[in-house]
């Protein structure tokens, strides 16, 4: 979406209060909050937002007045207090578009989804969590455990079960593997595979040459 889509809906929904503005400006009884770039909010004006974008497959938010400055989901699902069902529904909106898989996880202890901070960093806060833990919760964005040592995340593995989760589908109409995911790790020694989506399913390892099928799942 251009910049000015961004600011056009914001203003339809009367999301963002003008700069500058503080928690007492605005229509009174009208709940609002201060986002992580500064500007003033509506809970209202942002649940109208995040569901208009989200019908039109977009899955990054993004202050519309600081175009560089994303505002990540768990901290829009905090300031827009969307019930336990409609924060489901919305999360379910977000994993049904092949483009997020990449973006989110859902947290192993409270099942909601979190968007990724750094994309090298493995270790992943759960803000939820933590407000209600008291303290910092955070999980391998990898193997999706709970992180208590860097040691016991620090081999190829969570970055491989990484890299196979965000793999998007082959779509290929026509194609055996029209479907399957683009990546498979060989199960005899977890070298990634992929296919070219010619001919027959089955895929070759080429580093130990272990022959098996696209859509079988890897060991």
């Amino acid at each position: 979406m251009a910049s000015g889509q961004w600011r056009a809906l914001a203003e339809r929904f009367q999301l963002i209060y003008p700069p500058g503005g503080t928690p007492g400006a605005g229509r009174p009884g009208v709940l609002r909050a201060q986002v992580s770039c500064g500007h003033w909010v509506s809970a209202a004006g942002l649940q109208g937002w995040v569901r208009a974008l989200l019908d039109q497959g977009v899955t990054s938010f993004r202050c519309p007045l600081c175009p560089d400055t994303p505002w990540l989901w768990q901290e829009l699902c905090k300031l827009g207090l969307f019930s336990d069902e409609d924060q489901a529904t919305l999360e379910a909106q977000i994993l049904a578009q092949e483009g997020a898989r990449g973006s989110y996880r859902q947290c192993p202890r409270c099942q909601h989804l979190v968007q990724r901070l750094d994309p090298g960093i493995l270790r992943t806060p759960c803000l939820p969590c933590s407000q209600r833990a008291g303290g910092l919760f955070c999980f391998c964005w990898g193997c999706r455990t709970e992180w208590r040592d860097p040691s016991s995340h620090a081999d190829s593995r969570c970055p491989l079960q990484a890299a196979l989760h965000d793999a998007p589908k082959i779509q290929a109409p026509g194609s055996t593997v029209h479907g399957c995911p683009s990546l498979r790790a060989c199960p005899r020694c977890h070298a990634l595979l992929s296919h070219t989506t010619q001919g027959c399913p089955l895929v070759a390892c080429p580093e130990c040459g272990f022959q098996g099928q696209k859509g079988q799942p890897p060991a």
